[in-house]
């Protein structure tokens, strides 16, 4: 049963790399989330109030999170993510279950309360919808350069639906048009 996935592309392969393509997207998108979490005043909350840091090392924390939440919507969604048409709503869903995960994970390893109120907690809705959009948008942009190799000389040796028919030996050319 795992050869016929792997046959049908179920399983990403080692050169399609969509944990470094979510992690480059996450870092490209944390710049707007990170616009709108300042303009709406949810940073100056997060960072005076709740992690009680400077605001460039919360700042580089943020950053550094938004990096790993890319990667991690790579490994999720993986090929799904490619969808030119559809990966936005993938991004801003995605960015959605982080927004309300986020107080889950990050209040205890901070010391508890609360996020944030009133226009920062708005800031912070915006900030994880921006950039769940942003990152879901960006995704197929930044993975289609990273998938090279992929199709070498017009096969595919071990992925794809062309891989089963190839490893038999079934696969036939088509004749080049002139």
């Amino acid at each position: 049963m795992m050869a016929f996935l792997l046959a049908h592309g179920i399983d990403p392969g080692p050169l399609q790399r969509p944990l470094l393509a979510g992690a480059i997207t996450g870092l490209i998108a944390a710049a707007p989330a990170g616009a709108a979490f300042a303009a709406l005043g949810a940073f100056t909350v997060v960072a005076d109030q709740v992690m009680r840091l400077p605001r460039p090392v919360t700042a580089v924390i943020l950053v550094a999170a938004f990096t790993l939440a890319g990667a991690l919507y790579g490994l999720v969604f993986r090929r799904a993510a490619n969808d030119r048409r559809g990966g936005w709503l993938f991004g801003a869903a995605f960015g959605f279950v982080l927004w309300m995960a986020a107080p889950v994970v990050v209040l205890p390893l901070v010391g508890g309360g609360t996020i944030a109120a009133g226009r920062a907690a708005t800031g912070f809705f915006a900030c994880f919808l921006v950039w769940g959009l942003v990152a879901g948008a960006l995704f197929p942009l930044v993975h289609a350069p990273l998938q090279g190799g992929m199709d070498q000389n017009g096969r595919s040796a071990r992925f794809g639906p062309s891989a089963a028919s190839m490893a038999r030996g079934l696969l036939r050319r088509a004749p080049r048009q002139r």
